[in-house]
């Protein structure tokens, strides 16, 4: 499966700009961690711009792709980056004490947590790796506008990729069921591999997503012992509002 999501994902840089900028403002010799990094999408951008990146994930699979793509690197990025498997909710057992100037879980990884309680412990455990002056971005999609979206569970076709290691052509199907009253939503994503003699393989991927509200995600952080330093609504730094797709949280430790 990791190797269809960074298929899927490659070219989703819609956000890269957006912790680009972050880490500048935090500083060129920051030390960054990515919580949740997947196949490296974002923090390998970050360590191409030069920045000291760490990167985290529960998915040894995923983690293969990361440490694929930093070998294939210049020595002066691979000195520069690292990947190190572990669970969002207790970050110690892989990090031990080390502080980070700039930490940050993109695109609605943070909402794979399917508990409120399993929430909150993982954000308490980031507050104790972000250095005293350091900063936490999150990153989750705001349920009021993804709720335009279907969720009744009809399967819709949602995109075609080409895999160049086989050549073959993959469609991608989608069904997703909404749970309104345990703020959940399964997703269940269908990649039809056709190759070149005409035979199809299905692999079927299933999620799970608890979704936040606004006020919920802030009062976690507060709990957490974050304190709100911007909300921004989209990846361009525009002000959280109505229609906003995007709940972009920046915290300080409070």
């Amino acid at each position: 499966m990791a190797y269809f999501y960074d298929l899927e994902y490659r070219h989703n840089v819609q956000d890269v700009r957006f912790y680009l900028e972050m880490a500048r403002r935090t500083g060129s010799k920051s030390r960054i961690l990515e919580v949740a990094c997947g196949t490296g999408r974002v923090s390998q951008k970050l360590l191409e711009a030069g920045f000291n990146v760490t990167g985290l994930d529960l998915s040894a699979e995923m983690l293969r792709l990361a440490e694929k793509k930093l070998g294939e690197s210049s020595e002066e990025i691979r000195q520069r980056g690292r990947y190190v498997q572990g669970d969002m909710r207790a970050l110690d057992a892989a990090l031990g004490n080390q502080q980070f100037d700039l930490i940050f879980i993109a695109i609605n990884s943070f909402q794979h947590l399917r508990s409120q309680a399993d929430q909150l412990t993982c954000l308490q455990s980031i507050r104790k790796h972000v250095a005293p002056a350091g900063r936490f971005i999150i990153d989750v999609f705001n349920p009021e506008d993804k709720d335009v979206f279907a969720t009744d569970g009809r399967v819709e076709y949602a995109a075609p990729l080409y895999n160049p290691l086989n050549h073959s052509f993959i469609h991608i199907f989608v069904s997703t069921m909404a749970y309104p009253a345990q703020q959940k939503r399964v997703h269940h994503y269908f990649y039809d591999e056709t190759f070149e003699d005409g035979t199809v393989k299905r692999t079927v991927s299933l999620f799970h997503l608890r979704y936040l509200y606004r006020f919920e995600l802030q009062l976690l952080l507060e709990k957490a012992g974050f304190s709100i330093e911007d909300l921004y609504g989209d990846y361009d730094f525009e002000e959280y509002g109505e229609g906003s797709p995007k709940l972009l949280y920046v915290c300080r430790r409070g």
